[in-house]
């Protein structure tokens, strides 16, 4: 568990570098002052100098400190980790980076350094990547930005650019700046850390209310821009995301960054970025993926027909480490069934970035190191110093852009893998996101959820299957509505959902604070009597008082309706009297009712009160009071009197009931029947409707047929590329020539079997290495440099350099030099093919032919 070690009243600068990181960390230190209030880490790996600490001591007046076991981290000073012994910070005190628990950035100092700082510091921590050929270091970057932190990367200055353009194309970088620039941005930060800070610290305790008008403001705009309402996510994460946004940009309050929001349009989208939690890897839960794997597929599996396919829905799926995971997973366990078993995998996502590179399936080192070397070599092809899942993973998986609390859902699934997202989102959200799950199941459909997640208040919808793993079986007897919109909204519409439905919800949660006030202060100033609330279709929202003796429960299915509920006699009245209240819009009475209690006569009176509201819904107050006795010793002519009297005011109130009935059913009627011709109407519409939807089904069944005809072109084009690229493989791997692919930075990104073999290099040691480093050094020729520093920048190709040089352990090798210059436009990077064709034997016998 990360430490919440938060007594730090100080940021933590955490830098990491490679090659000409010192030359870069120089820079930066002399345009820093003294007192910035913030201590600094410098970490650099391959090749640091073992004077680091002292030339950095030249370039600053800021103490620069070895960073050695339980030194106290301080304000204003510079803590250089030696890449050896490296050091991690533990309650304000450096700790050997040792004996830690099995961490996914083993073989990344840098990374795991930033991560440990991360755990402990949060958004306290400043991360900065410098120049280096590395790929180090991208990682710890996400790990402090997912934490609260900043990040930032060196510019086009740097002297290696690879460090630093593999954060940016990971989407984990805040600012790109030049040595000097982010150092003009760490004094700025400094100046205002005191604000940022304390508002960080107070957030929990109300810093921003949840109902602070720039913060709705602030989600309004989101919903509009975006098209994406933040309202039921959790103010405390979206606070933060703000307050850090508020840190890069300088601005003190909320209001301020209010208006910079509406001033700079990409911001709105800049804030969107950081609010997506796109935090994944592949098998994230090794226990649970086991279990998957070992135990819940194989039933899944069995419970399948042949031709039956395994649905599985992954939402939230970022870039598709999860989805990626499962169907590998699933391969696995179906074993010899994987050809006559078909299997649908939708993974989607609210952002598009994360769903493009889901969909390439191609990930680099770092992002695939918890997949294990069988998986890897299984279910992955090296490309281009990357790797990419296979054809067939990459088929069984469709990735869509998808918002989950709002758009349709998949059905009919057997399992939904939805791991560490409803922990970002409220309550009230999570109930609506997990009744949709429990509709999108078949009845014997399972629920993956993450660590620190449950279904909480749907316990009724889904039962534990394992109590180890947050995997839950789908209830069949229960009942859940899935919530979600089925009409096409245009993007002005979309774009007020979130504000409509705010004001939906507030209309609601008014209406009932209004009701409850209304009713109270009837009843407290007029009645007490015995009452219920009811609703225009008379069921009961409400009971005040002891109604026992007016209303009992129905035999058979529950029910609250006041109709069932009412005791054998009162039925017809009460309906009566809600009609008359809700005619004339004025209290509706009946006095002097008898109905029989327990095999006794008792007189009662029923009055229906309308009760006004704001809302459009109607409500109704209906009073049972008991009737005055009649004197025991009243004689039983004016008894007989009475109850004629009261005879014949009933017969009236009937007839006049008989009356407005008879009324209101003509009414009834004549509304029927215009009704009836208004349906006439429509349907007549509808069949010219029907006919038009008739004509588009021929021509979508039409542009179908294209779409399947390209479909089937592109299929075959890229068996095609997957053909050529199999066949250049081969060919690159059986040439006797030494072939090398080189990157922009010359960094070896591939290289052939007879490469390794003739210059006895490994294959682990040559891949992602400068060049200049293969051989500890011994590639360091000054032709070669200068073939690859002058010639080639300036021409696209070169043949038959001729290159002599003593090889330690080889011997001297005469070799000719092919190079060609290759632009890939969809990668956007530049490539530098190099052939090498070992001549040393040919020189030798010429030279033997020579002496002759």
């Amino acid at each position: 568990m990360p430490s919440t070690n938060n007594n730090h009243d100080f940021p933590v600068v955490a830098i990491g570098a490679a090659d000409g990181g010192t030359e870069a960390m120089m820079t930066l230190l002399e345009n820093l002052p003294q007192n910035t209030g913030m201590a600094f880490f410098y970490f650099q790996i391959n090749g640091i100098e073992s004077d680091a600490a002292k030339q950095l001591t030249g370039a600053t007046e800021i103490p620069v400190i070895k960073a050695e076991e339980n030194i106290e981290v301080k304000p204003d000073h510079l803590y250089v980790i030696d890449p050896d012994k490296p050091q991690m910070l533990s309650d304000g005190v450096l700790k050997p980076m040792v004996n830690l628990p099995e961490s996914p950035h083993a073989g990344m100092p840098v990374s795991q350094f930033f991560t440990l700082l991360a755990d402990q510091l949060q958004e306290k921590v400043i991360g900065i990547l410098l120049s280096g050929s590395d790929v180090d270091g991208t990682l710890g970057l996400k790990a402090i930005k997912m934490g609260g932190g900043l990040t930032f990367v060196q510019d086009g200055t740097a002297n290696f650019s690879t460090m630093p353009k593999n954060a940016i194309s990971q989407g984990v970088v805040d600012l790109v700046l030049s040595p000097k620039e982010i150092a003009e941005e760490l004094i700025k930060i400094g100046h205002q850390k005191e604000i940022y800070y304390t508002a960080m610290k107070e957030l929990d305790e109300g810093a921003i209310s949840n109902n602070d008008e720039s913060l709705k403001s602030i989600l309004n705009l989101l919903n509009r821009n975006i098209g994406v309402d933040f309202s039921g996510y959790k103010k405390t994460t979206i606070k933060r995301r703000i307050i850090r946004r508020m840190m890069l940009h300088k601005l003190d309050n909320l209001r301020d960054y209010m208006d910079y929001l509406k001033k700079h349009s990409g911001e709105a989208n800049a804030l969107y970025q950081d609010l997506l939690i796109n935090v994944t890897t592949f098998f994230r839960d090794p226990d649970t993926s086991e279990y998957l794997k070992d135990t819940l597929f194989p039933k899944i599996i069995q419970s399948k027909t042949i031709n039956d396919p395994i649905r599985i829905w992954v939402p939230a799926c970022s870039t598709g480490q999860e989805a990626y995971s499962v169907a590998m997973m699933l391969i696995e366990a179906l074993g010899d069934k994987v050809t006559s078993m078909p299997v649908q995998i939708f993974a989607t996502d609210l952002s598009e970035v994360a769903i493009n590179k889901a969909r390439l399936g191609i990930y680099s080192k770092d992002d695939v190191i918890d997949v294990s070397p069988k998986r890897l070599e299984r279910f992955f092809n090296k490309i281009d110093g990357s790797y990419r899942i296979i054809k067939s993973i990459r088929d069984m998986c469709v990735f869509a852009t998808h918002n989950i609390a709002k758009d349709p859902p998949f059905s009919r699934l057997d399992l939904i893998s939805c791991c560490n997202f409803l922990i970002y989102i409220d309550s009230i959200l999570q109930k609506k996101i997990i009744a949709t799950f429990h509709y999108s199941l078949l009845n014997n459909g399972y629920l993956v959820l993450g660590k620190s997640e449950t279904v909480g208040a749907s316990a009724y919808l889904f039962s534990q299957v394992e109590k180890h793993f947050k995997v839950f079986s789908k209830k069949k007897d229960a009942t859940a509505k899935a919530a979600f919109e089925m009409n096409y909204r245009f993007p002005e519409t979309d774009r007020s959902f979130g504000t409509t439905r705010k004001q939906m919800s507030q209309k609601v949660k008014n209406d009932e604070v209004d009701l409850d006030r209304v009713i109270d202060h009837i009843l407290l100033k007029t009645y007490t009597p015995a009452c219920v609330v009811v609703n225009n279709d008379l069921d009961i929202l409400q009971f005040r008082g002891s109604t026992g003796l007016y209303l009992e429960p129905s035999p058979g299915k529950a029910s609250l309706n006041l109709m069932k509920m009412a005791r054998q006699g009162l039925g017809f009245e009460l309906r009566n009297l809600v009609h008359k209240a809700k005619m004339s819009g004025a209290p509706a009475r009946k006095i002097g009712m008898e109905i029989y209690i327990e095999d006794k006569i008792q007189r009662i009176n029923i009055e229906a009160t309308p009760i006004k509201t704001e809302g459009e819904d109607a409500y109704f107050m209906v009073l049972f009071t008991p009737a005055l006795s009649l004197p025991d010793d009243e004689e039983l002519g004016d008894v007989k009197d009475k109850r004629v009297k009261q005879l014949e005011a009933e017969l009236t109130a009937l007839r006049e009931d008989m009356r407005s009935i008879i009324e209101s059913q003509e009414a009834a009627n004549e509304e029927l029947q215009s009704a009836n011709e208004e349906i006439v109407s429509s349907n007549e519409e509808l069949q010219s409707i029907n006919e038009e939807l008739e004509t588009s089904k021929e021509e979508i069944e039409s542009s179908n047929e294209e779409l399947i005809t390209i479909n089937q072109e592109l299929q075959m084009r890229n068996e095609q590329l997957a053909e050529v690229q199999e066949y250049s493989e081969a060919m690159f791997n059986i040439i006797r020539e030494s072939v090398l692919t080189l990157d922009k930075e010359l960094r070896v990104k591939t290289a052939n079997r007879a490469f390794y073999k003739t210059f006895k290099i490994n294959e682990e040691d040559a891949e992602g290495r400068y060049i200049f480093e293969l051989g500890n050094g011994k590639w360091n020729i000054p032709k070669l440099r200068k073939l690859l520093h002058d010639i080639i920048p300036t021409n696209t190709q070169f043949f038959g350099y001729e290159i002599v040089h003593e090889f330690p352990n080889i011997g001297e090798k005469v070799l000719i030099i092919n190079a060609h210059k290759v632009a890939q436009r969809i990668h956007g990077q530049e490539l530098i093919l190099l052939a090498i064709e070992d001549i040393t034997e040919f020189r030798q016998a010429q030279r033997a032919n020579n002496k002759k």
